[in-house]
C-alpha cells in the first residue's frame, strides 16, 4: 500500500469528469497507454486487498481519452493502433469482471476481443501494431489470454477458436529448443530475445486453455515453459529485467502453481520484492536505484509492475489462480 500511495501521488493527477491521468514519471507527460494499462492493473490488484476499486474505476474514465473504436491508441490524438496494448487492458477488464461480477467489465472486454480479432493473421498469430507485420510473443500469447477468459465467462466457440489458433502459432513458429518463447518474427526473420513477460503470458495462457478445455497437453506446455523460464530468470538476469517484465511472468506462474505445483516460485517472488525493497528504492521511494531494470528509464511503469507484485504477494494463495 506504501508503494501505491507513492505512485499515485507522484504519477497520476485529477482529470476531468472524476478521471485519474497517469503520467510517465513524476511530473511528466501524460503516459502512453501500455503503462497506463500496468497501473490499472496495478489499482486492481491492490483493490483485492482492500476491497476499494475507486481508484480503478477513476483510471477507467481517463482511458476514455485514448479510445478509437474497440480499441485504444498509445496516445490521444495517434492513429495506429498496438495489439498488445489492448490485450493488457482486455485482461485487466476481465479482471475487474471476476473481482465485481458486473456485466459491463464483460462487454469491455469483449469490444477489446473485437479489436484484436482484426490483428489475427490466417496462419494464427496476432499481429504487434496495424498496418505492421512483425507478430509477436507479447501480442498473440495475451489476446489468447483475454479470449479464453472470455471463453472461460460463457463466450461462444469464436472465442476459443481464436486462442488455439494463436497457441498453436506460437508454439510452432516463436517457441525456442530450450523450451522459451522468442521474441517476434518479421521480415528480417526470428527475433530471439528472451523476455520474462512473453513467458509468462505463453505459460499463462496454456494454463487457461487447459481451463478451459481440460487438454492435459496445455497444462503440460504451460508447466514445461515455467520450469524452463524459472531456471534462465535467476539473480542479476531476473534484477535487470523490467520489473514490470517480470510481474506479468510471476503472476501467471503463480496461477500456474495453483494448478501444478512449481517449487520455488513463491520462495523466487519474495526473495526478489526483499531485494527491491530493500536496495531498489531511491529518495523519492520510487524504485529506480541499486541497478535494477527498467522497461524504457520512465519510473511509473516500473513502480506499477513492482506495485502489482508485491500486492500479489500478499494475495491469500486461494485467489492467485484467477489473477488475469
Amino acid at each position: 500500500m506504501e508503494a501505491w500511495a507513492v505512485l499515485r501521488g507522484s504519477c497520476l493527477r485529477d482529470g476531468p469528469n472524476g478521471s485519474l491521468e497517469v503520467l510517465e514519471g513524476p511530473g511528466g507527460d501524460l503516459a502512453p497507454v501500455w503503462p497506463v494499462s500496468q497501473v490499472l492493473a496495478a489499482a486492481i490488484d491492490l483493490s483485492i486487498l482492500t476491497g476499494d476499486l475507486d481508484d480503478a474505476e477513476r483510471i477507467v474514465r481517463g482511458l476514455l481519452r485514448y479510445e478509437r473504436g474497440n480499441g485504444y491508441v498509445p496516445k490521444p490524438g495517434q492513429r495506429r493502433r498496438y495489439y498488445d496494448d489492448n490485450a493488457w487492458l482486455g485482461l485487466c477488464f476481465a479482471q475487474l469482471h471476476l473481482e465485481t461480477g458486473e456485466d459491463r467489465w464483460l462487454r469491455r472486454t469483449r469490444r477489446v476481443f473485437a479489436f484484436m480479432r482484426e490483428g489475427q493473421d490466417s496462419d494464427g498469430g496476432v499481429r504487434w501494431v496495424e498496418r505492421r507485420r512483425s507478430r509477436n510473443t507479447c501480442s498473440t500469447a495475451p489476446a489468447a489470454q483475454v479470449a479464453l477468459q472470455l471463453r472461460l465467462a460463457g463466450g461462444g466457440p469464436a472465442t476459443l477458436a481464436f486462442a488455439r489458433a494463436a497457441l498453436d502459432w506460437l508454439d510452432r513458429t516463436l517457441r525456442l529448443s530450450s523450451g522459451l518463447y522468442a521474441d517476434h518474427v518479421d521480415r528480417q526473420g526470428i527475433d530471439r530475445t528472451v523476455w520474462s513477460y512473453n513467458q509468462g503470458s505463453a505459460a499463462g495462457a496454456h494454463l487457461l486453455l487447459f481451463r478451459a478445455t481440460n487438454s492435459r497437453a496445455a497444462l503440460e506446455r504451460a508447466r514445461q515453459t515455467a520450469v524452463a523460464s524459472l531456471r534462465h530468470f535467476r539473480g542479476d538476469r531476473l534484477w535487470k529485467h523490467p520489473p514490470v517484465f517480470n510481474a506479468i511472468w510471476l503472476r501467471n506462474l503463480l496461477a500456474l502453481d495453483a494448478v501444478e505445483h512449481l517449487p520455488g516460485v513463491d520462495e523466487l517472488l519474495s526473495d526478489y520484492l526483499d531485494r527491491v525493497w530493500r536496495s531498489a528504492r531511491d529518495a523519492r521511494n520510487m524504485f529506480t536505484a541499486g541497478s535494477i531494470g527498467s522497461y524504457d528509464g520512465t519510473a511509473t511503469i516500473d513502480h506499477a509492475g513492482l506495485v502489482r507484485s508485491f500486492s500479489l504477494r500478499a494475495w491469500p494463495r486461494s485467489r492467485t489462480l484467477d489473477v488475469c
